[in-house]
């Protein structure tokens, strides 16, 4: 057990004045949500945004509104290497999974392998930006050609990025984003919908306004996580939930039962400055990203993201430590320092126990090394010089770098 600073692995934080702004919300909760909807279809350029409870209620929804305009197409195609959220929304919308194996620099499908999918039965396709590192939309698109596969762009951690055809979350046939912690900002839970379509939307209309709203409890729990939040998120008490093994924080879990509701005024008013607290969060995370990336080139391009000279602010900063020992020994000593270097999902989704005969033996190489590889590095506000000076010399040991050892 650690006790004192403590890095969380990835944070956005919530101040007094957004909480405040949470309890002012509940006194016009129509107008407070109708100005967060107007202002992110304004922010995105978009005709429809519905908001829910979570990303994973947001997709799920997505799911079942295609599954009922498509009743003939039943699978819907994923990255073998993502978060288990996206195969337990399909599980919950009744549907089935299709996996392709990812490009492991890339973290997006691996288009080889994705040219001899046959797409027949596939509902939608879901090109991931995984810690917020852009998908190819357009060459997923381009590749289908396939008019009755919707591309359903899984934003949920990419949410003030943008790509080669524009703002993340905009470029498939609808998107989402995630406003739960850790992500690029944050309502404490929270989940977005973005569409164009108007066969989308219209379908949504008549489904997100009967869903079951928090009740009392459950939003006297959001607000308590709320103010736990913007306390103990601070690196000198995250120490404490960090040890506390109920909240299960940096545990991957699937869990298809997660509550469908309609987003609360509660989360719409923490989000009244979200425009700006947003972009003030991107900034920091992109110059952090760019301090990591200059340390990181000491070390060979292989051990950072391929980001083509860009800077995106990323919630957190994917490395991949080829050496099991050291990688091991990278993310003990970071957790005995609290350094908030943490590994990514645990297996792929072909390996998750609950899906265990599902995928019918077959392998997917590259999402099994991902999950061997990768850790993240923190980009977000806490993080100090001192901070990447340490984290920088416990990289160098795990990747074998003198030279890096000697510029931390």
């Amino acid at each position: 057990m650690r006790i004192g600073r403590t890095l969380p692995p990835a944070a956005a934080p919530i101040g007094m004045g957004d909480l405040l702004s949470g309890f002012v919300g509940m006194l016009g909760p129509r107008r407070e949500l109708d100005r967060f909807r107007r202002e992110l279809k304004e922010q995105f350029g978009v005709k429809h945004c519905f908001l829910v409870s979570s990303g994973q209620a947001a997709f799920t929804l997505i799911l079942r509104t295609l599954k009922a305009l498509s009743p003939g197409r039943d699978e819907v195609l994923i990255p073998a290497f993502t978060c288990y959220s996206v195969p337990a929304s399909i599980v919950r919308a009744g549907l089935r999974i299709r996996l392709c194996d990812v490009h492991p620099d890339r973290l997006d499908f691996d288009y080889a392998q994705l040219s001899a999918i046959p797409t027949a039965r596939v509902l939608a396709a879901v090109p991931t930006h995984l810690f917020g590192l852009p998908a190819d939309v357009a060459g997923l698109r381009a590749l289908l050609r396939d008019p009755g596969v919707a591309i359903v762009e899984d934003a949920a951690q990419a949410m003030g990025e943008a790509g080669e055809g524009g703002k993340l979350g905009t470029l498939g046939d609808v998107g989402f984003f995630s406003l739960g912690r850790g992500k690029a900002f944050s309502c404490v839970e929270g989940g977005v919908i973005l569409t164009n379509r108007d066969d989308i939307a219209d379908r949504l209309s008549g489904i997100v306004p009967r869903l079951p709203r928090y009740g009392l409890m459950s939003l006297l729990t959001l607000m308590l996580k709320a103010a736990a939040l913007m306390a103990l998120l601070r690196p000198g008490l995250f120490w404490l939930p960090r040890n506390l093994p109920f909240l299960k924080l940096g545990e991957t879990l699937f869990d298809p039962g997660v509550p469908i509701r309609r987003m609360s005024s509660f989360q719409a008013g923490l989000a009244a400055h979200w425009r700006k607290n947003l972009e003030e969060l991107r900034q920091v995370r992109s110059g952090n990203v760019t301090r990591w990336i200059a340390t990181l080139d000491a070390a060979g391009r292989e051990a950072s993201p391929p980001l083509n000279g860009r800077s995106p602010g990323l919630p957190r900063l994917p490395l991949r430590i080829k050496d099991a020992r050291a990688r091991e020994s990278l993310l003990r000593e970071s957790a005995a320092r609290g350094l908030g270097i943490m590994p990514v999902y645990p297996t792929s989704i072909a390996a998750i126990p609950e899906l265990k005969g599902t995928f019918g033996g077959a392998v997917f190489p590259a999402a099994d090394r991902c999950a061997r590889e990768l850790v993240t590095l923190p980009t977000h506000a806490y993080l100090t010089e001192e901070d990447v000076c340490r984290l920088g010399r416990l990289v160098s040991r795990a990747l074998g770098c003198p030279s890096l050892h000697k510029q931390s």
